[in-house]
């Protein structure tokens, strides 16, 4: 894989490491910067847009610009601390019993955790994953692992917090973790996109995706819940006998007259989990190669 240098536009060293991590070919350094863009953007993906602009301008003009914004949003509290988290209280001890106080005497503790990432390439051109962890809110702190909320942040369909499930659990399930997945999976298609030499138009790629579902026995198997023309749909999957609402949708960029990329994404929980393969193929359907991202889909 090649290697991937990026600056990650934040002053949280917990997160630079974190996301080296969940980038696998990366390897990101802090931006060193005197003055920071005040979070006042309406949502995650503006304070991040921000983050990364500030980058861009100041940063090694050669690098990519990775920035994130992330937050815990609380049932009881409105959706607060939410795009405000960072400035709720200090991080660690003094946010959680801060936390734990505006919760005493509530037995709704119904959370989420929300991540944005945004990644920006020297030219300037944007790059995004969006993550989501549901989950509700221990009465008291347990766990040494993770940092932030997690010692109190229990995830669904678990017992213990996500410092107890410790780094190695939460390096594949956090929320982070589902962004960093989502951006990957993005990345793909971006760099099939920069690569295209000639474009294609509806016709093409209509013509190139029914050549694609007709030719292989596993492009058959997925042919009957994808659409045969770019674009989304509604569909179905089934997770421990129950059915998920999904989305499944099909792209196509053709990067040499005669070979293509072709993107089938199935994204469920609010498009919080998404799989992706990548399908390179000639243009007469013929699969070369497979490469897929992201969580594992559902049967």
């Amino acid at each position: 894989m090649r290697l991937r240098r990026a600056t990650l536009c934040s002053r949280n060293a917990h997160k630079a490491r974190e996301l080296e991590r969940l980038l696998p070919g990366w390897t990101i350094q802090p931006l060193h910067a005197d003055e920071w863009p005040p979070e006042e953007g309406e949502t995650y993906y503006e304070n991040a847009r921000a983050k990364a602009e500030l980058g861009r301008r100041i940063g090694d003009p050669k690098q990519w610009m990775l920035a994130e914004d992330s937050g815990l949003e609380v049932a009881a509290l409105g959706g607060a601390p939410g795009i405000h988290s960072a400035r709720y209280a200090p991080e660690g001890a003094p946010a959680i019993a801060k936390l734990l106080g505006e919760l005493e005497g509530v037995d709704e503790r119904r959370a989420r955790y929300v991540s944005e990432l945004v990644a920006l390439c020297p030219e300037g051109r944007e790059v995004r994953g969006t993550g989501t962890l549901e989950g509700r809110i221990a009465s008291e702190p347990r766990g040494s692992e993770g940092f932030g909320y997690d010692p109190v942040f229990v995830p669904d369909g678990e017992e213990r917090t996500v410092a107890e499930l410790g780094d190695e659990w939460k390096s594949r399930n956090s929320h982070r973790a589902r962004a960093a997945q989502a951006l990957l999976a993005a990345f793909g298609v971006a760099i099939a996109l920069l690569a295209a030499a000639c474009g294609a138009d509806d016709k093409t790629e209509n013509s190139v995706l029914a050549a694609f579902f007709a030719h292989s026995p596993r492009a058959r198997a997925l042919s009957a819940r994808f659409p045969h023309r770019s674009g989304s749909v509604p569909c179905e999957l089934r997770s421990s006998g129950s059915t998920l609402r999904a989305t499944c949708s099909a792209d196509v960029a053709l990067v040499r007259p005669d070979r293509a990329v072709i993107t089938l994404t199935e994204a469920w929980n609010h498009g919080a989990l998404a799989h992706t393969w990548f399908f390179f193929v000639h243009r007469n359907g013929r699969i070369d190669s497979v490469v897929e991202e992201g969580a594992a889909a559902p049967h």
